[in-house]
């Protein structure tokens, strides 16, 4: 999954995503895409879980 995550956030790069800093680390464009589909699939009632889930797959990558 890493390679798919990864050829995927090369493609996002290259079409104008960006990466966002929060605080003192980078997020990448494929979490930010990852983190609205999910947000868009569950509803916004689901904010608070997707919300953590991203901010655990941020500390995760560093």
């Amino acid at each position: 999954m890493g390679t798919l995550f990864g050829m995927l956030n090369k493609c996002l790069q290259r079409i104008g995503f960006t990466q966002m800093y929060f605080g003192d680390r980078t997020v990448e464009p494929v979490v930010i895409v990852l983190f609205w589909l999910l947000l868009w699939f569950l509803g916004i009632q689901a904010l608070g879980l997707v919300g953590t889930l991203c901010i655990i797959i941020i500390y995760i990558q560093k």
